[in-house]
């Protein structure tokens, strides 16, 4: 019996290690507030250029994840911004990372109509920036369109969204089997995604997993990267939040409260727009991307092997595959300091 306890001892903490192994810092950034009008506190991280301000940018994660996208250690795309002269705020939407809430669930809309607003305005407070850049990735990206849509966006100097669209219903996107999961989805109040691929990360990227396939392409990001970012990087997602953007999937894209498409409202838009593309996007079809691009006016480049890159890009690697910060992100950069 005793021998039998002592290697339990032995294996047990051998296994706990490797997440310890996983576990990321915050790099440095100071931490900030900002409060919804329904009393949320919104976690926002500011990292501050060297010397004089180029501007103001807002960097906003997609679902599930949280200030890690834009913040990640060693591969900062807020970091590299701030060493360009661009005074960066990390935004966290409530329920992810440090924006904690014990609210029991929440929709787009409340994204929408309450955290981006709370963000957008503590920003240019902070900053004393009268308009700001608003870069967002995934739903992020969404967030930043429905914005300059619904309220003129007469606060933005610029938008640009990696990775979004507004109609998933063109093009074949990975979220299509989210519809056929609603009856079962509606039974509960949340998923626990963050923690289940948390979970799983050490067992990622291993023989091409089609789960870390979804996020990112096997010849853009170390294997080592791709474990760290599950294990790190994403949160619970409330079934009620699943509902609202499953209406992205159905025929005229995503709607408002009202119901209303988005995309049918387009038109609304007067914010300059930047659209990134990934030439292996598992979430956001190429499709869904360009008809966005055609309804908002915005300007695209994509990214990938086929237009001229050193590899494919999947959807995170726009943030933080291998080749990004030589490819995308002077890209980004450039499309900023255009803005004015």
């Amino acid at each position: 019996m005793f021998g039998t306890r002592a290697l339990v001892g032995r294996l047990v903490p051998q296994r706990l290690r490797v997440w310890r192994r996983l576990a990321r810092a915050t790099p440095p950034a100071e931490r900030l507030t900002a409060t919804t009008r329904d009393g949320q506190d919104l976690a926002l991280w500011r990292v501050r250029p060297g010397g004089a301000s180029r501007g103001a940018v807002l960097l906003l994660h997609g679902l599930s994840a949280n200030r890690f996208a834009f913040h990640w250690p060693g591969r900062s795309i807020a970091e590299y911004l701030a060493g360009e002269g661009f005074d960066c705020y990390v935004g966290e939407l409530r329920g992810a990372g440090e924006s904690v809430t014990s609210l029991p669930s929440w929709t787009f809309h409340d994204y929408l109509e309450q955290d981006v607003p709370a963000l957008l305005e503590r920003v240019r407070e902070v900053s004393r920036q009268p308009r700001v850049h608003f870069v967002g990735h995934s739903m992020g990206g969404i967030l930043a369109m429905c914005h300059g849509i619904t309220t003129g966006g007469e606060e933005l100097l610029s938008a640009t969204a990696l990775g979004s669209a507004l109609d998933y219903a063109l093009g074949a996107s990975g979220f299509g089997p989210l519809l056929r999961a609603r009856p079962v989805l509606q039974r509960l109040n949340q998923v626990p995604w963050g923690r289940a691929m948390h979970a799983l990360s050490p067992f990622l990227a291993r023989l091409g997993d089609p789960l870390a396939g979804f996020n990112f392409h096997p010849d853009n990001a170390e294997a080592a990267l791709v474990r760290a970012v599950y294990s790190n990087a994403f949160t619970a997602i409330p079934t009620a939040l699943l509902g609202s953007l499953a209406t992205g999937l159905e025929q005229g894209g995503l709607k408002s409260r009202a119901g209303e498409p988005f995309q049918a409202k387009a038109g609304a838009l007067k914010t300059p727009l930047l659209l990134i593309a990934a030439s292996d996007d598992r979430q956001c079809p190429l499709e869904a991307l360009e008809a966005t691009a055609v309804a908002t006016r915005a300007k695209v480049l994509h990214f990938g092997s086929r237009y001229g890159h050193c590899a494919e890009y999947g959807h995170f690697d726009l943030l933080l595959g291998r080749h990004a910060p030589d490819e995308v992100w002077p890209a980004l950069l450039q499309w900023l300091g255009e803005q004015r």
